[in-house]
This record gives C-alpha cells, structure tokens and sequence, in this order.
C-alpha cells in the first residue's frame, strides 16, 4: 500500500489558514484583554471614591490636600494609609493598563520621595513611621484635590474646572476627582509622546512617564473618570483637554 502524506501545496495552505485565523483574532483577543483591565482600573477609581467620601464624612466634608509633590499624580503616604484601611491595598493605585508601574514591583515609585533605588523591593527600605504626610507616592492616577497652600492657578480649558477641597461642591456629578493618568510632552498630537514624557523618574533612572490605556496609534484610547459623587465614566481621549502643563495632563 502506497503511504498517503501531505504535499508541500497542501502544507503551505494550512500554514496559511492558520495565519489568516491568527490575524482575525489577534485584534479581538488585544480588544478584549483592554477591556477587562479597563474594568480593573475603573473598580480601582471606586474603591478610591469610596475611600476618599469615607474621609471626608470624618473631616467636615474635607478631602485630603497635597502637601508634597509636583505632578498630579503624587500623593501623601498619609492618603494611601487612609485608603488601604479602608478597602484598597498596592494594586489599587496603579492602573494596569502601564506597563511600567505595577503593584508587584513598584517599591521606585511607591517610596518615591525616598529616592530608593531602582530595583528596591517593598521591604529593602524602611518607610517613616511619623510624618507621613510629608512623603510622597507615584501612582497611576491623577489626583485633582488642592494643595494645602492652594494652587496657584485652576485647571485651563472649558468648561472651567477647580481644584478640589470638599465634597460639598455645586453639580458634583460633573466635577472629576480622581482620574486615569494621560500625560504627554505637548499639546500638538502630531508631534507630543505619550509613551516617553521626562520627569523625576528620567532623572533618576532614565525610565520615561507613560499613558494608562494607549490606542494601537500614537495616540490614547481614554481613560476613566471617577467624580466627586462617586459613580465613574469612560472618557475618549477626543473628548480631553490638556488642563495642566508642562508636561501636559489631560482628562
């Protein structure tokens, strides 16, 4: 009896089915692995919510203001104390759409103020066991109370934003609290980075700022907004502004 085997035709027709099912459900497998963290930042959003309207029903309606840090996602140790008591934990910071700042590995940025080194784990340096409001954190969100000393100026574009203080502001339904972290080097989307913004973690490691949740272009997807009566909202990055600069922050 005569062996039956494949011809190389019938091989490479296989070999190319194959491929061409790949290339189908790649996108729809990148899409649906998007989403899910999607929905794990935007939990994270309320659990900070949560947290933060926890705190303020202890302190006059009062959220937590910034004493130290220069970009708007720094934030006192203080703040991750009192959100990590009440629910949260490391993960609950860091949007899992940025590669770079994970709850895993993140100790850099996580004792940021400490200047730690690089590759520190969580418990290779001590963290200030007083004072705590005076360190700071790098997290992945954008934190949009007030300073203690008060901002010098409110966020730029329409319709006009300010910086948070209480709880107990006019149209909270409108007013963002606490957002996903889109930065970039500019404001011309032509030519801005979102993936390779300088600043404090490029001093001191040469490891660049990024974007949670960026498109497959150049460009961001969006991001989630939690406001200040809790409930949270995808936001299309065509539907941003750059409020803040320089570097530029947009929600």
């Amino acid at each position: 009896m005569k062996k039956r085997a494949f011809t190389l035709i019938e091989l490479l027709v296989v070999v190319s089915i194959i491929a061409l099912l790949v290339a189908i459900l790649m996108p729809a497998l990148s899409k649906a692995k998007e989403q899910a963290k999607r929905t794990i930042c935007s939990s994270n959003l309320k659990q900070i919510g949560l947290s933060l309207h926890l705190y303020a029903s202890d302190n006059n309606d009062d959220l937590p203001l910034h004493r130290v840090g220069g970009w708007l996602w720094d934030i006192s140790y203080a703040t991750t104390d009192f959100i990590i008591k009440n629910g949260g934990d490391k993960k609950t910071f860091y949007c899992p759409s940025e590669p770079i700042k994970n709850a895993e590995d993140t100790a850099a940025w996580w004792q940021h103020s400490q200047n730690v080194p690089l590759n520190s784990k969580f418990t290779d340096v001590p963290e200030p066991t007083t004072n705590r409001g005076n360190y700071y954190r790098v997290t992945g969100y954008f934190w949009l109370m007030d300073s203690v000393a008060g901002k010098n100026a409110p966020p730029a574009g329409t319709p006009p934003r300010i910086w948070l203080r209480k709880t107990t502001v006019k149209t909270p339904a409108d007013k963002e609290m606490v957002t996903d972290a889109t930065i970039s080097t500019g404001s011309n989307l032509d030519t801005a980075s979102f993936t390779d913004v300088h600043g404090g973690s490029w001093g001191r490691w040469q490891v660049p700022d990024k974007t949670n949740h960026m498109s497959r272009s150049s460009l961001p997807a969006g991001g989630n907004i939690l406001f200040v009566d809790g409930h949270g909202e995808w936001r299309e990055f065509s539907n941003m502004q750059a409020r803040v600069w320089s570097p530029y922050h947009w929600w």
